[in-house]
């Protein structure tokens, strides 16, 4: 597979992400760029991307075109989000194949998204939604069973799983560290939403005290390597439902 950039042929590594998982990458030897599989960047670590953005290319020169998915012959767009600073390059497939960061753009891109979850939580604001701090991923909420270490849902019966998508899109747990993790969920109406543990944890936390449809809750000082449990309650009008049981392991 060649170079989205430079037609370069791509050398493929081995990285680990934050939940200890194996990963592989391509990177490209002669402009310096990396192509990741999507939504890889946000689950790597801002050293483990600095090790990556190490390598020395042989041409310092930056083509000036849209870079093309080696994998379906697209132009990849870059990305215009909130999640990727005006001063950050990175482009996606337009087929999901992956998202190619150039030279030094991908420790930027870490260094930015860490910046900003710090600033969140130093000054204590509310990030709107997951989306604001990672790599934009269309399957992120409705399928995140494919991302690592994100929420798998306990054994329901049909009629609870029903009455829970009605109301409530699958919870995503975004890694920040071995012992802090970011709990983002969409409610479809306005609500007023609470996060209560069932294991690992003996505590409940007021996520949303108005109503409102995006929920964002960051849980510090949890321990490595534990398996933790949760349910959501979720206040609409007056109206309080409980969802099923679901589970997270910290790295």
């Amino acid at each position: 597979m060649t170079c989205p950039h430079c037609n370069y042929q791509l050398s493929s590594i081995s990285i680990e992400t934050i939940d200890g998982k194996s990963q592989n990458i391509d990177e490209c030897l002669n402009c310096g760029g990396h192509l990741l599989s999507p939504y890889t960047a946000n689950f790597i670590s801002t050293e483990t991307a600095k090790n990556i953005d190490s390598v020395l290319p042989k041409s310092n020169t930056v083509p000036s075109t849209n870079p093309v998915c080696p994998k379906c012959g697209q132009a990849m767009a870059s990305i215009k989000d909130d999640a990727v600073p005006e001063t950050v390059t990175v482009f996606t497939c337009p087929n999901s194949h992956g998202d190619f960061f150039p030279k030094n753009q991908l420790i930027n891109f870490k260094k930015a998204q860490q910046a900003k979850i710090y600033f969140h939580k130093l000054w204590g604001i509310p990030l709107k939604s997951a989306f604001s701090v990672l790599i934009p991923l269309v399957i992120i909420f409705t399928a995140v069973v494919a991302i690592p270490t994100i929420v798998k849902q306990l054994g329901t019966s049909k009629e609870s799983r029903v009455t829970a998508g009605d109301i409530l899109t699958a919870p995503a747990i975004t890694p920040i560290s071995n012992t802090q993790v970011l709990i983002s969920f969409s409610t479809k109406v306005p609500a007023k939403t609470e996060i209560r543990f069932t294991e690992g944890l003996d505590k409940t936390f007021m996520v949303s005290q108005t109503s409102q449809t995006n929920h964002l809750l960051n849980v510090d000082g949890l321990t490595s390597g534990t398996l933790y449990k949760y349910v959501i309650s979720i206040n609409i009008g007056g109206k309080i439902t409980t969802t099923p049981e679901y589970t997270f392991a910290t790295p």
